[in-house]
């Protein structure tokens, strides 16, 4: 009966050690997806509305761009933002819990951020209305769009992919 664990742990941890580097080698290695393409066209969908979630989307949308980069490829990304996502990328500190604000300011950075690497941002203002934000409350870098969904629709018609960062 010992021999049976000894032999099911070695066993466990074969796969384990196997599993562990395969994956790490698969993890820096480019896709053969990537071979010849030169050009990427990107639609971020944002609309998360979890303050500490959404900071981590902005960075992953900093460093998927990034890494597009870093492979010779030129991205054209659009950032739309939607849903709770909304309540971070208005005007000074309303919409948002007291606790909320040192996030809020942090969002306002990757926005700067963001716009000084040309990266076009649009708001949906349907998610505005249900979030009883007025128009003229979103910061400067935003363009807004009557409805977020056809926004997303046709940019995808345009050729874009489409990346959920729900």
């Amino acid at each position: 009966m010992r021999q049976d664990k000894n032999k099911t742990f070695l066993l466990a941890a074969f796969f384990l050690i196997l599993f562990s580097a395969t994956g790490q080698a698969a993890k820096y290695s480019s896709p053969p997806s990537i071979t010849g393409v030169k050009t990427a066209k990107i639609y971020f969908d944002v609309n998360i509305g979890t303050p500490q979630k959404l900071l981590l989307r902005l960075s992953l949308i900093e460093e998927t761009l990034s890494q597009l980069q870093a492979q010779g490829i030129i991205a054209e990304a659009i950032i739309g933002f939607r849903g709770g996502a909304s309540r971070f990328v208005t005007k000074g500190d309303d919409y948002i819990d007291d606790n909320e604000l040192s996030e809020k300011i942090q969002v306002h950075h990757w926005l700067e951020s963001f716009a000084e690497k040309g990266i076009h941002m649009e708001q949906c203002l349907i998610a505005a209305e249900l979030n009883d934000i007025a128009p003229a409350d979103f910061r400067p870098e935003l363009t807004l769009a009557e409805n977020g969904y056809i926004a997303m629709i046709l940019y995808q018609n345009q050729g874009f992919a489409l990346v959920p960062m729900d």
